[in-house]
């Protein structure tokens, strides 16, 4: 399960960054937004991405035997995909409620990584 929770959260990384990052910028860019929000934007999308790499490498080492997670610290991957998770329902709910209808994909692929998480730390 952690080397399919891995490739998911690398591909996701990718297409987070590449994909959503692209397309947002440009509808920036031809709301004719400033340079600073536009660059705040690209810095949030690849934190976001490089976050989910992180964990996708880290799922795909331990799977592969290079590293041990013992104790609290096998929740760590978890809490991360659940904590980024939790960042746009507080978003959404507070806020921007028309996201829910375009994160509805999102929310179901991180459904299931956070699934299969669950199911390799117990």
């Amino acid at each position: 399960m952690k080397l399919v929770v891995g490739i998911i959260l690398i591909f996701m990384s990718i297409v987070h960054v590449i994909y959503g990052g692209k397309m947002q910028v440009n509808i920036l860019k031809k709301l004719e937004a400033n340079n600073i929000l536009i660059g705040s934007f690209r810095v949030m999308s690849l934190q976001g991405g490089l976050i989910l790499f992180a964990v996708g490498v880290i799922e795909i080492m331990v799977y592969a035997g290079l590293i041990g997670l013992t104790g609290f610290a096998i929740y760590i991957p978890l809490g991360i995909v659940c904590l980024n998770v939790i960042s746009v329902f507080i978003v959404a709910i507070v806020k921007h409620q028309e996201l829910f209808k375009v994160i509805i994909p999102q929310f179901l692929i991180f459904s299931i990584i956070i699934t299969l998480q669950v199911l390799s730390v117990i």
